[in-house]
């Protein structure tokens, strides 16, 4: 604990943060032994001189009466001890320097001790702050006094004694170093602060990026941690008893913040981890809290019981940025180039702590800046690419305006079309005091090519057709609308099935673009109750006739309307009763499947009717189509589009 325990946290941080990178050459080093340079003579460091010191069981109200042969001599490089439980140290050196100085002032750097400060006999301060890390600027007298003595009492217990920066000073020049030694600290902290505002105002404009959010709370950490280490926090310093805590408590949050910044950005594998540890190290965290309450929270203690799981982050992530720099990731050499180089500054930092590299020129912040200069590059060419996706976004949802656009019209014309063709097919129910009709329709999309047509002549016998156009879409809607108008102009020849089918197909012949038309037409003389049909390529239809043993199936054969020119077509007569029923049908029914890839098939058909041959002739119908609705599962299983019309002679 021979360093300023400001800095100390911050390397416990340095050894979580994980980068190998730049290392510093210490740039102005002072050595210990050597003799004082010229122009530091009213600036001189303690430990160039002779120390003695004292350990005591009580506290001595005059340390000037401890006898002088009870002193002993401290080691040239020393600086202080182990903590002895419950016992106080006194350190002794001449004040012979402050005769040189118009208004002396004794500068010191000492994080861990409540201590005294005895000049002479007479006691010039006294500080009773616990984990205390900012510098104090002591005024003494001028008159030298032959000693100054130095009290210490600590409950940290690692360390008691002096740190390194302990002067006699010019009170004004220890106010103009202490500001430039902690110029950059104190300069960065609103820069720092000010990145964190604008990082999570990126943020709020893109929700989803939790990368600004992370590292605003990192920037806003790292501020902290600047501004509340040197000037800033020496100017606080009568706020010790909120500022102290904020500090530690940052030192411990900024790996928590930095965990949470490589949580959004490594591959999934290292985010689980970095999870784990995030976790591990907030326990951990109030553990140490918990355990090193003692009148109140002792910071540097618990700081000591978290510093292990501090540098299990530190070789985790450095490991974790290892294999990501073997595997190639290009997205990451950025990130992980800066944890390298922030480890390796905190390796000197740690180095020079335990006197393996002489004091010198602290380069943990030039690693500090540098870290969160390379992560800050990465965010903003994360955010840069993020602008130009966007502007590429544009682009493309204008592009796509225009396509939605062009869909909307499209709907809008199968909106038209659909109530188009459902002015061309005949009602869906009919009825006079000889027969009544039901009929059904159910289309693949929003038009299909199914289409059904009943009329009555004029001696009030009724022609039905039943037609179905292959494919479904709009052009088999369109090629149904032609076959309308087909059957409309073989109306002079309704009661003749053959030449119904012979008209409608030289019509046809050569229009429909290699599509063909089905379908079976079917002439009831109401007067000889007969029945008349032809077959254009079509399934035929089914006779109900209670008095059978089973579901007649009547066709004749004959080829599709629109394919062949001048081919002939048959036709034949069934004689019907009352209470006979007529299914005219299309084979997108024999089609439609289940939720097992099972057709619903001509015998399921057949069964359905003859298990039903006794219902109402409403009530058939109703059930013929609610277990089409619900075989294909409400028509997910839909492949063609399907129609039916039942017929009942009264």
């Amino acid at each position: 604990m021979k360093e300023v325990k400001s800095y100390k946290s911050i390397h416990t941080f340095l050894q979580f943060v994980l980068y190998l990178g730049i290392l510093f050459q210490c740039m102005g080093c002072l050595d210990l032994h050597s003799e004082v340079a010229p122009d530091r003579q009213f600036q001189q460091s303690i430990y160039l001189l002779d120390r003695y010191y004292y350990w005591s069981r009580e506290e001595l109200k005059d340390p000037n009466l401890i006898p002088e042969n009870d002193w002993q001599k401290m080691e040239p490089n020393r600086l202080g001890f182990e903590s002895l439980e419950s016992q106080y140290l006194y350190i002794k050196f001449s004040d012979q320097f402050v005769r040189q100085l118009k208004s002396p002032v004794l500068y010191v750097e000492i994080a861990l001790e409540q201590f005294k400060l005895f000049q002479g006999k007479e006691l010039v301060f006294e500080s009773k702050l616990q984990d205390h890390f900012f510098p104090y600027i002591i005024p003494l007298n001028q008159n030298p006094s032959g000693s100054l003595i130095i009290q210490f009492q600590s409950r940290y217990h690692g360390y008691i004694g002096m740190d390194r920066k302990v002067f006699f000073k010019d009170h004004s020049m220890a106010l103009v170093d202490l500001f430039i030694e902690n110029f950059s600290e104190t300069f960065f902290a609103p820069v720092l602060l000010v990145l964190s505002i604008i990082f999570l105002g990126f943020y709020f404009l893109r929700k989803r990026e939790n990368i600004f959010l992370n590292f605003s709370i990192l920037l806003f950490s790292a501020s902290l941690i600047e501004a509340l280490n040197g000037f800033v926090g020496f100017s606080l310093s009568q706020y010790s008893y909120i500022v102290t805590p904020l500090t530690y408590i940052n030192f411990a949050f900024f790996p928590f913040a930095l965990l949470l910044f490589l949580i959004g950005i490594f591959p999934p594998f290292f985010r689980n981890l970095f999870k784990i540890l995030t976790f591990l190290h907030i326990i951990i965290f109030f553990i140490s809290i918990i355990k090193n309450y003692e009148n109140g929270i002792s910071f540097l203690n618990s700081e000591d019981d978290y510093n292990w799981v501090i540098v299990l982050e530190a070789v985790i992530a450095i490991f974790s940025s290892i294999y990501v720099l073997i595997k190639g990731n290009k997205n990451l050499r950025t990130i992980t180039l800066g944890l390298l180089i922030i480890v390796l500054a905190g390796l000197h930092d740690i180095l020079v702590d335990l006197e393996f590299f002489s004091h010198g020129q602290r380069i943990i912040h030039f690693g500090f800046f540098i870290m969160l200069g390379l992560f800050g590059f990465y965010v903003f060419k994360h955010y840069w690419q993020l602008l130009h996706s966007i502007n590429r976004m544009n682009a493309e949802l204008r592009i796509k305006n225009k396509e939605l656009q062009r869909l909307i019209q499209i709907d809008k014309d199968l909106a038209l079309a659909h109530a188009l063709q459902k002015s061309l097919l005949s009602s869906k129910y009919n009825e006079d005091d000889k027969i009544r009709i039901i009929g059904f329709s159910q289309n693949l999309e929003s038009v299909g090519g199914d289409y059904f047509d009943h009329t009555k002549d004029s001696m009030g016998n009724w022609a039905i057709l039943m037609a179905d156009v292959s494919g479904h879409g709009i052009s088999s809607a369109m090629v149904a609308a032609m076959s309308k108008m087909a059957f409309v102009g073989a109306g002079a020849y309704l009661q003749f099935p053959s030449r119904v089918f012979h008209s409608m197909n030289r019509h046809l012949v050569g229009k429909t673009k290699n599509l063909f038309i089905t379908a079976s037409y079917v002439f009831i003389d109401t007067e000889s109750y007969t029945a008349t049909f032809s077959n254009a390529g079509h399934p035929g239809f089914f006779l109900i006739r209670n008095s059978e043993s089973e579901v007649i199936h009547l066709n004749v054969k004959g080829k599709p309307l629109g394919l062949f020119s001048h081919i002939p077509y048959a036709e034949d007569t069934v004689k019907l009763f009352p209470g006979d029923k007529i299914l005219l049908y299309t084979d997108g029914i024999f089609d439609l499947l289940n939720e097992a890839g099972d057709s619903f098939g001509e015998e399921r058909l057949k069964s359905l009717l003859w298990d039903n041959r006794y219902q109402k002739f409403q009530e058939l119908a109703a059930i013929v189509q609610d277990s089409l609705f619900r075989f294909s599962s409400g028509w997910k299983y839909q492949m063609d589009d399907l129609s039916f019309l039942l017929l009942e002679i009264k």
